[in-house]
Protein backbone atom coordinates (compact mmCIF):
# COMPACT_ATOMS: atom_id res chain seq x y z
CA UNK A 1 0.00 0.00 0.00
CA UNK A 2 1.65 3.42 -1.48
CA UNK A 3 -0.56 5.37 1.33
CA UNK A 4 -0.29 5.33 5.08
CA UNK A 5 -4.14 5.47 6.21
CA UNK A 6 -3.85 7.62 9.21
CA UNK A 7 -4.94 11.60 9.47
CA UNK A 8 -2.62 14.29 9.90
CA UNK A 9 -3.84 16.37 13.18
CA UNK A 10 -2.74 19.71 13.07
CA UNK A 11 -1.39 21.88 15.99
CA UNK A 12 -2.82 25.67 14.47
CA UNK A 13 -1.14 27.22 17.55
CA UNK A 14 2.44 25.91 16.48
CA UNK A 15 2.16 24.85 13.45
CA UNK A 16 2.59 21.20 14.23
CA UNK A 17 1.46 17.96 11.98
CA UNK A 18 1.12 15.09 13.88
CA UNK A 19 1.09 11.43 12.49
CA UNK A 20 -2.81 10.66 14.25
CA UNK A 21 -3.81 11.90 17.69
CA UNK A 22 -1.44 11.79 20.78
CA UNK A 23 -3.30 11.36 24.53
CA UNK A 24 -0.61 13.83 26.14
CA UNK A 25 -2.23 16.88 24.78
CA UNK A 26 -5.16 16.39 27.46
CA UNK A 27 -5.07 17.80 30.88
CA UNK A 28 -7.27 15.35 32.29
CA UNK A 29 -5.14 12.13 34.11
CA UNK A 30 -8.12 9.19 32.66
CA UNK A 31 -7.33 10.76 29.28
CA UNK A 32 -3.24 11.10 29.61
CA UNK A 33 -2.75 8.37 30.97
CA UNK A 34 -4.69 5.27 30.33
CA UNK A 35 -7.12 6.39 27.06
CA UNK A 36 -4.57 4.80 24.48
CA UNK A 37 -7.54 2.84 23.07
CA UNK A 38 -9.54 5.83 22.66
CA UNK A 39 -7.02 7.90 20.64
CA UNK A 40 -6.94 4.97 19.14
CA UNK A 41 -10.49 4.25 17.87
CA UNK A 42 -10.91 8.15 17.46
CA UNK A 43 -7.91 7.80 14.57
CA UNK A 44 -10.15 5.53 13.05
CA UNK A 45 -13.22 7.04 12.43
CA UNK A 46 -11.46 10.07 11.58
CA UNK A 47 -9.21 8.88 9.26
CA UNK A 48 -11.99 6.85 7.55
CA UNK A 49 -14.51 9.82 7.89
CA UNK A 50 -12.22 12.14 6.30
CA UNK A 51 -10.32 9.88 4.04
CA UNK A 52 -7.09 10.05 4.89
CA UNK A 53 -7.60 14.27 5.16
CA UNK A 54 -5.86 16.98 7.82
CA UNK A 55 -8.12 17.78 10.94
CA UNK A 56 -7.66 20.61 13.46
CA UNK A 57 -5.80 19.34 17.12
CA UNK A 58 -8.98 20.39 18.49
CA UNK A 59 -11.80 18.82 16.85
CA UNK A 60 -9.34 15.71 16.81
CA UNK A 61 -9.49 16.39 21.33
CA UNK A 62 -13.35 16.95 20.88
CA UNK A 63 -14.09 13.49 19.01
CA UNK A 64 -12.01 11.90 21.70
CA UNK A 65 -13.38 13.27 25.02
CA UNK A 66 -16.85 12.37 23.78
CA UNK A 67 -15.88 9.18 23.16
CA UNK A 68 -14.40 8.83 26.47
CA UNK A 69 -17.69 10.28 28.29
CA UNK A 70 -20.48 8.38 26.02
CA UNK A 71 -18.91 5.53 24.58
CA UNK A 72 -15.69 4.40 26.41
CA UNK A 73 -15.63 4.65 29.98
CA UNK A 74 -11.76 4.82 30.78
CA UNK A 75 -11.34 3.32 34.42
CA UNK A 76 -7.80 4.90 35.79
CA UNK A 77 -5.99 1.90 36.23
CA UNK A 78 -6.96 0.08 34.23
CA UNK A 79 -8.09 1.79 31.15
CA UNK A 80 -10.21 -0.18 28.44
CA UNK A 81 -10.12 -4.03 27.02
CA UNK A 82 -11.04 -5.15 24.16
CA UNK A 83 -14.39 -6.24 24.46
CA UNK A 84 -15.43 -2.82 26.27
CA UNK A 85 -13.70 -0.82 23.31
CA UNK A 86 -15.52 -3.32 20.11
CA UNK A 87 -19.10 -2.63 22.60
CA UNK A 88 -18.63 1.26 22.50
CA UNK A 89 -17.40 1.69 18.99
CA UNK A 90 -20.43 -0.59 18.15
CA UNK A 91 -22.50 2.07 20.49
CA UNK A 92 -20.71 4.98 18.19
CA UNK A 93 -21.54 3.89 14.99
CA UNK A 94 -25.31 2.85 16.22
CA UNK A 95 -26.21 6.59 17.50
CA UNK A 96 -24.78 8.33 14.76
CA UNK A 97 -26.56 5.90 11.94
CA UNK A 98 -23.12 4.48 10.50
CA UNK A 99 -23.43 0.89 8.82
CA UNK A 100 -20.23 -0.19 10.49
CA UNK A 101 -19.71 -3.19 13.30
CA UNK A 102 -17.30 -3.63 15.11
CA UNK A 103 -15.50 -7.06 16.91
CA UNK A 104 -12.91 -7.98 18.85
CA UNK A 105 -9.77 -10.05 17.47
CA UNK A 106 -9.43 -12.80 15.48
CA UNK A 107 -7.55 -16.14 15.13
CA UNK A 108 -3.78 -15.24 15.44
CA UNK A 109 -2.86 -16.44 12.28
CA UNK A 110 -5.79 -14.40 10.51
CA UNK A 111 -4.88 -10.87 12.22
CA UNK A 112 -2.96 -9.93 9.25
CA UNK A 113 -5.32 -10.85 6.57
CA UNK A 114 -8.12 -8.92 8.21
CA UNK A 115 -5.71 -5.98 8.70
CA UNK A 116 -4.90 -6.03 5.53
CA UNK A 117 -8.59 -6.05 4.39
CA UNK A 118 -9.37 -2.90 6.42
CA UNK A 119 -6.30 -1.09 5.34
CA UNK A 120 -7.47 -1.95 1.81
CA UNK A 121 -11.06 -0.34 2.92
CA UNK A 122 -9.75 2.68 4.51
CA UNK A 123 -9.24 1.82 7.85
CA UNK A 124 -6.66 2.09 10.21
CA UNK A 125 -6.86 -0.79 12.51
CA UNK A 126 -6.64 -0.71 16.25
CA UNK A 127 -4.01 -2.99 17.97
CA UNK A 128 -3.18 -4.12 20.98
CA UNK A 129 -0.35 -4.85 22.67
CA UNK A 130 -1.40 -6.71 25.60
CA UNK A 131 -0.26 -6.84 29.41
CA UNK A 132 2.33 -9.40 30.13
CA UNK A 133 0.90 -12.65 31.33
CA UNK A 134 2.65 -12.72 34.83
CA UNK A 135 0.40 -8.64 35.35
CA UNK A 136 2.65 -7.82 38.32
CA UNK A 137 5.86 -9.06 37.82
CA UNK A 138 6.48 -9.14 33.68
CA UNK A 139 8.38 -6.30 32.08
CA UNK A 140 8.65 -7.66 28.39
CA UNK A 141 7.85 -5.06 25.80
CA UNK A 142 7.23 -5.11 21.71
CA UNK A 143 9.68 -2.75 20.30
CA UNK A 144 8.76 0.24 18.26
CA UNK A 145 11.47 2.14 16.09
CA UNK A 146 10.79 5.47 14.32
CA UNK A 147 12.70 8.44 14.79
CA UNK A 148 12.75 8.31 18.47
CA UNK A 149 12.50 4.63 19.86
CA UNK A 150 10.52 3.19 22.03
CA UNK A 151 8.57 0.03 23.45
CA UNK A 152 4.92 -1.04 24.33
CA UNK A 153 3.20 -3.53 26.50
CA UNK A 154 -0.34 -2.85 27.62
CA UNK A 155 -1.00 -0.34 25.12
CA UNK A 156 -3.05 0.45 21.95
CA UNK A 157 -1.33 1.71 18.76
CA UNK A 158 -3.19 2.49 15.30
CA UNK A 159 -1.89 0.02 12.28
CA UNK A 160 -1.71 2.84 9.51
CA UNK A 161 0.13 0.52 6.89
CA UNK A 162 2.21 -2.88 6.71
CA UNK A 163 4.60 -4.52 4.45
CA UNK A 164 5.61 -8.19 4.44
CA UNK A 165 7.20 -7.95 7.95
CA UNK A 166 6.82 -4.79 8.64
CA UNK A 167 3.69 -2.81 10.74
CA UNK A 168 4.02 0.91 10.01
CA UNK A 169 2.03 2.50 13.50
CA UNK A 170 0.70 5.79 15.26
CA UNK A 171 1.48 6.30 18.62
CA UNK A 172 1.86 9.27 20.74
CA UNK A 173 1.18 11.03 17.52
CA UNK A 174 4.06 10.02 15.92
CA UNK A 175 4.88 7.40 13.56
CA UNK A 176 7.02 3.80 14.73
CA UNK A 177 7.48 0.63 12.65
CA UNK A 178 6.79 -2.84 14.89
CA UNK A 179 8.14 -6.16 13.34
CA UNK A 180 5.63 -8.26 12.70
CA UNK A 181 7.73 -11.39 13.89
CA UNK A 182 8.16 -10.08 17.08
CA UNK A 183 4.73 -9.24 18.04
CA UNK A 184 3.25 -12.81 16.71
CA UNK A 185 6.12 -13.89 19.30
CA UNK A 186 4.84 -11.36 22.22
CA UNK A 187 1.28 -12.19 21.75
CA UNK A 188 1.46 -16.18 22.24
CA UNK A 189 4.22 -16.40 24.89
CA UNK A 190 4.24 -13.43 26.51
CA UNK A 191 1.00 -12.04 26.58
CA UNK A 192 -2.14 -14.18 25.05
CA UNK A 193 -3.81 -13.69 21.68
CA UNK A 194 -6.97 -12.02 23.77
CA UNK A 195 -5.61 -9.38 24.82
CA UNK A 196 -3.19 -8.91 22.07
CA UNK A 197 -5.21 -8.57 19.22
CA UNK A 198 -6.99 -6.07 16.63
CA UNK A 199 -10.68 -4.56 16.66
CA UNK A 200 -12.21 -5.60 13.41
CA UNK A 201 -14.30 -2.95 11.61
CA UNK A 202 -16.72 -4.12 9.32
Amino acid sequence: MDEDRIISVIDEACKKEYYGGDQAWFESRRLKDYACGVIALANCILTKELDNASISKARFMHLAEKLQKWYLPVVPGFGINGLELAFGANAYFIRNGLPHRAFWGCLPSHIWETAGKMLDKGWPVVLAIGPNNRILTGKESVAMTGKVNDKARAHYVTITNMTEDKLAVSSWGKKFDIDKAEYEKYMKRTSNPLFSNILVIK
